[in-house]
């Protein structure tokens, strides 16, 4: 159980010093390194300003940033609760019937967002 639990302790202190401090000030925030590589917007770019507002109640502005960030946070929160519940024993099998064209679309939306 150690290594969800210390997974999950650091998501949660990374969440919560996005929303002490915001990354459209700039900070220790580094930029997008695709972005800073190609010029292109990665599906990914905006990810830490969405969050820091979606945390702080101001959804519009959230999905303004990244119309994904609720998918995102929400696959991360769930990939990691079935980690933690796997770990103490207790089986989610319907965490593992997604189908393979899920995936897929997944990751086409993504990339056409970007």
């Amino acid at each position: 159980m150690a290594a969800p639990i210390a997974c999950g302790c650091c998501l949660v202190a990374g969440a919560a010093y996005v929303v002490a401090d915001n990354p459209s000030d700039g900070g220790v925030f580094f930029p997008c390194p695709f972005r800073t590589l190609t010029g292109l917007w990665c599906p990914g770019c905006g990810m830490t300003r969405a969050t820091h507002h979606l945390v702080r109640g101001d959804i519009a502005t959230a999905m303004r940033f990244n119309v994904f960030v609720l998918l995102v946070l929400t696959a991360i929160a769930g990939s990691w609760l079935v980690w933690l519940l796997d770990t103490a024993g207790r089986r989610v099998e319907w965490a593992r019937r997604v189908p393979p064209w899920a995936y897929a679309a997944a990751i086409a939306a993504l990339l056409a967002f970007g």
